[in-house]
């Protein structure tokens, strides 16, 4: 049975909310996620290695104690929000009006310029939030729909996916 299509646009807000989203993940998996625990891992040796022979933080330990949060909130608040909206003007196919229909084993999309059908086992992976669904079709490369527009079918989407054996994150 073919869902939809339902048709959509993407807007700025959420090509944000997607980067944001991409970001944590890449900061949380794969090599950038290794690295990423490796500092906080030297991080709280430091702190640790500190605290038992002084009996404070040394001016070292308190800079990078003060600089990892502060380089962390400057990448999520001010970094991955400017890299989404400058992506959302660059690119005339992200904001051109898009739809999307799924049956039992591929996705449809359509816009103005051209149709794609992917079949849903090919996909990379898939990721949520609360307003949009992330099709990833290779770990750097996704489709943003937003679930407003799904009409209450991003379950049944989401499901489908799953049951084809595509991973989440």
């Amino acid at each position: 049975m073919m869902h939809g299509p339902h048709q959509f646009e993407v807007t700025e807000d959420l090509v944000v909310e997607a980067m944001r989203r991409h970001m944590i993940r890449r900061m949380t998996h794969g090599l950038v996620g290794k690295l990423f625990i490796a500092v906080l891992v030297l991080l709280a040796v430091l702190v640790a290695l500190d605290l038992l022979f002084y009996g404070r933080l040394s001016p070292v330990s308190l800079a990078f104690v003060i600089a990892v949060p502060v380089a962390l909130a400057i990448i999520n608040l001010w970094l991955v929000p400017q890299m989404g909206r400058r992506q959302f003007r660059q690119s005339a196919a992200l904001r051109a009006p898009s739809g999307i229909a799924w049956d039992g084993g591929a996705i449809h999309f359509t816009s103005e310029r051209g149709d794609a059908k992917i079949p849903m086992a090919e996909l990379y992976r898939w990721d949520e939030t609360e307003n949009i669904v992330l099709l990833y079709q290779t770990e750097m490369f996704f489709n943003i729909v937003p679930k407003a527009a799904l009409n209450g079918a991003a379950d049944d989407l989401i499901a489908r996916i799953d049951a084809m054996g595509v991973k989440r994150n």
